[in-house]
């Protein structure tokens, strides 16, 4: 089964307005503002999508690591 992907737009404190905003929607042209009695579930979603497609990290943080020349 195909999912359809959303795109998301998260702005913080734009001058007109103070706070979190969130606009999603099929497209970037596409976009509707996220009212705040759906924003948790929309960054629930946001998440789960940057979730799936991220690989997933050791916790050992892999075979490379920053203290590598001491």
């Amino acid at each position: 089964m195909k999912t359809t992907r959303r795109t998301y737009v998260l702005t913080l404190n734009a001058p007109s307005k103070k706070g979190l905003q969130l606009w999603m929607g099929k497209s970037i042209h596409a976009l509707r503002h996220c009212p705040n009695k759906q924003m948790g579930q929309a960054l629930r979603e946001l998440q789960q999508d940057m979730d799936s497609l991220c690989p997933p990290v050791s916790p050992s943080g892999g075979s490379y690591s920053l203290n590598r020349g001491r």
